[in-house]
């Protein structure tokens, strides 16, 4: 349901809502490299799969395969979890307050003359 608000609360609410794409790449090559990036992570746990049915067709000693099992087991588990993971847009709050603090390292360093400034 819609209710009647007022500015300043569309405001605030804008700022929790709207996000910023903050990562320096424009958005054409964003869409296209979270693609890229979704199926090379896909590519490595599906190698680590066919490593492990490789080593089960073929006849090796038990304690050998069973260590070999294990290691390509891990890499497979660490494939998934150091896989791609989108991370969302930076809000538009915290993109303004960026800004601002960037934009008074800037002033500073011209108003005291000084070239460059500790961060």
């Amino acid at each position: 349901m819609s209710r009647v608000k007022s500015p300043q609360e569309k405001k605030r609410l804008s700022y929790e809502k709207d996000r910023r794409n903050c990562y320096g790449e424009n958005n054409k090559s964003s869409r296209k490299n979270i693609r890229r990036n979704k199926k090379l992570s896909s590519k490595s746990f599906r190698n680590c799969s066919a490593q492990l049915a490789r080593l089960s067709s073929h006849e090796i000693e038990a304690d050998f395969s069973c260590e070999l099992e294990s290691k390509v087991l891990s890499g497979e588990k660490l494939s998934r979890l150091k896989g791609f993971r989108k991370v969302p847009d930076q809000s538009l709050e915290e993109h303004i307050q960026n800004q601002e603090r960037w934009r008074g390292l800037r002033y500073g360093r011209r108003a005291n003359g000084v070239m460059f400034k500790e961060i």
